[in-house]
């Protein structure tokens, strides 16, 4: 289930990186690389989200229809529409 989320996020759910048509290896791995990076950040962001009581704001109250990924990427681009700051920490460690 888990590489599924992932290759929906890295598809047409989320970066939809294969319409980059990309064809050299070294440029696709420097953008995967760099996918990944914001990937895990989109999920601590997430998962931060929900833990303090705020996924609400971009899902439903009722169900959880959304992956962190998604809650992530939903609050960025709320932050963009609405001109407020994005939040940019990022600490692996719960806590930091």
């Amino acid at each position: 289930m888990w590489v599924e989320e992932l290759f929906g996020d890295l598809k047409g759910h989320g970066f939809d990186l294969e319409a980059t048509h990309l064809q050299d290896l070294d440029r696709l791995s420097r953008l995967v690389l760099a996918t990944m990076i914001v990937y895990v950040w989109l999920i601590a962001l997430g998962s931060c989200l929900a833990k303090r009581g705020l996924r609400f704001i971009v899902d439903r109250r009722d169900r959880r229809d959304k992956s962190f990924f998604r809650i992530g990427w939903d609050w960025i681009e709320r932050c963009l529409a609405l001109g407020h700051r994005i939040p940019m920490s990022f600490s692996p460690i719960p806590g930091k």
